[in-house]
């Protein structure tokens, strides 16, 4: 979860740089807009989020698959289908 702010800061560019860049993510389907309060937008990029579920999830089990083979070890809870 990002804010213009936090994306600024960390990609070291200015808020109107990131500004301009966020409809682009989102039409690409890189990024999803959400809220957080009342007027302040936030942005996630849950596939990005899901790869790396999936990637944990595969690591915990011994056939690559929760699925079919337990856990090994703690993992992230499945997401539901969207």
């Amino acid at each position: 979860m990002i804010t213009v702010q936090s994306a600024a800061a960390l990609l070291g560019r200015s808020q109107q740089a990131v500004n301009e860049a966020i409809p682009r993510l989102i039409d690409a389907g890189v990024l999803n807009q959400t809220t957080i309060g009342k007027r302040n937008r936030a942005f996630e990029a849950t596939e990005l989020i899901d790869g790396f579920t999936a990637l944990e999830r595969q690591l915990a089990s011994t056939r690559a698959d929760t699925r079919t083979s337990p856990p090994t070890r703690r993992v992230p809870h499945r997401p539901q289908s969207r």
